[in-house]
């Protein structure tokens, strides 16, 4: 699967993962795109969803059940995620199921949960490797 940038948005550098992951700055076409993501994790639900999701592959109605939602609003969330390329599905027959869309999903919701320990456990910083 190919995935294109907006149009208005150019990497910095000849190396266009290079220019994501350590651009020499931060354009607003970028910031934006980094904000829609954090702004689609932002909801308890979704962060429940993708989670359960991180864990594995799920069927909406497992979901559903998982997160203590209806099958609707969990349809309704899954469009968002999937919108910004956070979840991604195959189907099977009349079922559909879900998973993360690729494994930096998983490590960027993974990361998050360390800050959160570090910060309730008072841990310090990870030396700079």
């Amino acid at each position: 699967m190919t995935r294109h940038l907006p149009d208005n948005v150019r990497p910095l550098r000849e190396d266009p993962v290079e220019a994501f992951v350590a651009p020499e700055e931060l354009t607003p076409e970028m910031a934006l795109l980094v904000a829609q993501t954090f702004a689609a994790l932002a909801d308890p639900t979704r962060a429940r969803i993708v989670y359960a999701l991180t864990r594995g592959e799920h069927s909406v109605g497992d979901l559903a059940k998982a997160v203590g939602v209806s099958p609707s609003a969990t349809s309704h969330h899954l469009r968002s995620l999937r919108d910004l390329r956070i979840v991604r599905y195959r189907r099977e027959g009349n079922r559909i199921y879900y998973t993360v869309d690729d494994a930096h999903v998983a490590l960027l919701f993974r990361e998050a949960l360390h800050h959160l320990a570090h910060v309730a456990f008072s841990l310090p910083d990870h030396p700079e490797e």
